[in-house]
């Protein structure tokens, strides 16, 4: 073997180590509490709080819907928002925003919006925040 293929070789065999794979499989996730809007007195949309089992610990995330029910986006535990888009897989960002101010704008509506929880059944093995 020639000396340069020799060293090109043992290079290539080097100790570089790959990142873990991701975990993609599948996760259950729960409606843990849902929310009607209201705009001016009239039903607007609802919120729905929802909880993913994740290996790390259960995750919360909102979901943004109009008043017929169509996902308009999503919120995180930090306060993010996000605008789904029509035939796309991913989401808009729309940024950091208080709960109410966040839903108002994902539902398009001037001025501000109150939320008040609606009954829901929740699984006993859910875990609820206060």
């Amino acid at each position: 073997m020639l000396p340069g293929i020799a060293a090109l070789s043992s290079a290539c065999t080097s100790s570089h180590q790959l990142p873990p794979p991701i975990d993609n499989r599948a996760r259950n996730v729960v409606e843990t509490a849902r929310y009607e809007v209201r705009h001016r007195g009239e039903v607007v949309g609802s919120v729905v709080q929802l909880q993913m089992e994740d290996p790390s610990g259960p995750l919360q995330f909102w979901r943004v819907e109009n008043k017929n029910g169509a996902w308009l986006g999503h919120a995180s535990a930090l306060g993010r928002f996000s605008r789904r888009l029509p035939f796309r897989d991913d989401e808009q960002d729309i940024g950091i925003w208080p709960m109410a101010q966040g839903v108002a704008q994902l539902l398009e509506v001037d001025g501000e919006v109150a939320l008040r929880e609606v009954p829901v059944a929740v699984p006993a093995s859910v875990t609820r925040k206060p």
